[in-house]
């Protein structure tokens, strides 16, 4: 309940480590995102390795919102979270060439449900790839979406930093 506090999250579910059994992780998620629910504040889910149990879950708390960060999955997923009122964020990893999805899913996706992310110090754009990852490398990110799009960097900075403040409340 402090003011400060904008969101419920990261939650969600990795089964990249298997450190933590699968039920248990399930178990935790539908917990955490019930109390996004009863506290009405948004929820920044981590999803690795499990897009169909994520989605699935998340269906389960239609009065929830939230964004997919770091998001990795396909195309018809993040059109059921657009359909269902999610964000999808992306890191500097739509910057490699190797990314396959995400260029389809940033020419599709409505700008008003898109977010990006440094996950820092993790997954830094090229050129930057290996470094530590933060903020000022945002701007590549950016960049790699106005070209898939045909606007401009500023406009996607622009729209992405108004969907950042609408999201956590802070507009």
């Amino acid at each position: 309940h402090h003011p400060k506090v904008k969101a419920v999250g990261e939650i969600g579910l990795d089964y990249y480590w298997q450190e933590v059994p699968r039920d248990l992780q399930k178990e935790v998620f539908r917990a955490q995102l019930a109390l996004a629910q009863r506290l009405d504040m948004p929820v920044i889910v981590h999803d690795r390795e499990a897009h169909g149990d994520s989605l699935a879950i998340v269906k389960e708390f239609p009065g929830v919102r939230g964004v997919f960060h770091c998001y990795s999955g396909g195309v018809e997923d993040a059109k059921t979270l657009v359909i269902m009122g999610w964000m999808v964020s992306f890191t500097g990893v739509i910057t490699f060439k190797n990314a396959r999805r995400a260029p389809d899913i940033l020419r599709w996706l409505p700008l008003e449900r898109l977010m990006l992310e440094t996950d820092a110090p993790y997954m830094a754009p090229e050129p930057y790839r290996g470094q530590r990852c933060d903020s000022t490398m945002i701007a590549r990110s950016a960049e790699t979406v106005a070209q898939l799009r045909g606007l401009t960097r500023d406009e996607v900075e622009a729209v992405t930093l108004e969907n950042g403040k609408k999201f956590f409340g802070i507009a």
